[in-house]
């Protein structure tokens, strides 16, 4: 196995892990996408000389504090040189490595160090916050240990005006977030991902800035009403947010779900896109369309909404399918090819997957 380098913002962190020895005591880094060990954590590069990081694990019963050795290395790998005058028998040598300009691929390193259970940080910092009340947030925070964050829930509700329900609903979110997170990785039809997202709406709310509506699932779009007695049936029903709402659709497919076709350009910097991703589009402009003309025009449906002060002008649409590892790395020109494509599309939002993930987490982090 060779040791190779890891630069510190331009590769991805997800695809570094963990590994024990053969002494369950010792670990070291791992890049799965290159399958080959790192030795060191470079955070700059410059003409002459490089900065990096070598980061030693020892793990100490559950958990261990990782160690950090900064270096300077010239282009060849080297350890750089301190010229210093023969005749003296001693010495001094100011030794320095200044990471000023690192300092954010720096910080990096250390946010992803602290993604790992098995590393402990020290948490011996200075922070606006007391001491008590961070523990408390870095406790609820902290899923490893779900009976201290239920014993700190219980002192937060003595005297302070927090329903059960509210810390329900924060504790339950990070559990489907892990869920959500899982689930990803995993085979499943398009009707589980709608019946998950039926039952965790607020996975809608940031960014999008849309709740699904709380009526019938998969509404009927093009007849009398909208509660799925035949006709043309998006998968939900949604409305934007604020004091004047409007309808959305919203159409679900799967994280498998291709979103480009065939094994090379069909010409210099293009890719076929995937008949699926195609058919799912015209799908939801169909619903849309149809949605707008007929279907809330009606004025049962119309009346029904409109009270609850909802309305229909030229509805969005929102499609999430796929995920953006299909498209990552090179050749660059497929993920340029997708990314070209969804911006051409008018009236409907093209997302994926692992980005209404990344928007979820958001959600969850700043719950507050």
């Amino acid at each position: 196995m060779f040791e190779i380098d890891f630069i510190v913002g331009q590769e991805d962190f997800s695809d570094v892990t963990l590994v024990p020895t053969s002494d369950e005591h010792f670990y070291f880094f791992y890049n799965e996408a290159r399958k080959k060990r790192i030795k060191q954590f470079v955070l700059d590069v410059k003409p002459r000389v490089l900065y990096a990081c070598i980061v030693t694990f020892i793990k100490k019963g559950e958990r261990g504090t990782p160690r950090l050795h900064f270096i300077t290395k010239d282009r060849t790998g080297r350890y750089a040189k301190v010229r210093a005058p023969r005749n003296e028998e001693t010495i001094e040598l100011k030794a320095s490595v200044n990471l000023g300009d690192c300092h954010e691929n720096f910080w990096r390193l250390v946010a992803f160090l602290r993604t790992f259970r098995e590393i402990e940080i020290p948490d011996e910092m200075f922070s606006l916050v007391s001491k008590e009340e961070s523990v408390i947030v870095a406790g609820i925070r902290d899923r490893r240990n779900l009976d201290s964050v239920k014993s700190i829930v219980k002192q937060l509700l003595d005297g302070v005006n927090l329903s059960v329900a509210e810390v329900n609903v924060l504790l339950k979110r990070k559990e489907l977030l892990a869920t959500f997170e899982a689930t990803l990785r995993e085979h499943h039809p398009e009707r589980a991902w709608k019946t998950f997202f039926e039952q965790n709406k607020w996975i809608f709310g940031y960014g999008l800035n849309y709740v699904i509506l709380k009526v019938e699932e998969q509404p009927h779009v093009g007849g009398i009403r909208f509660d799925r007695k035949g006709g043309q049936n998006p998968d939900f029903l949604g409305i934007t947010s604020g004091e004047v709402r409007f309808t959305v659709l919203v159409e679900i497919k799967t994280p498998q779900t291709p979103l480009l076709a065939g094994q090379e350009e069909i010409r210099s910097g293009a890719w076929s896109l995937s008949q699926e991703l195609t058919n799912a589009l015209m799908q939801i402009q169909a619903n849309t369309d149809k949605w707008n003309t007929t279907g809330a025009r009606t004025d049962e449906n119309r009346d029904a909404l409109e009270k609850q002060g909802i309305y229909t002008v030229k509805p969005k649409g929102i499609l999430v399918i796929g995920s953006l590892a299909e498209v990552k790395g090179d050749p660059r020109s497929r993920r340029e090819t997708f990314e070209r494509f969804r911006q051409s599309v008018n009236g409907v939002e093209i997302i994926t997957f692992d980005e209404l993930y990344e928007r979820a987490k958001f959600i969850v982090d700043h719950s507050s």
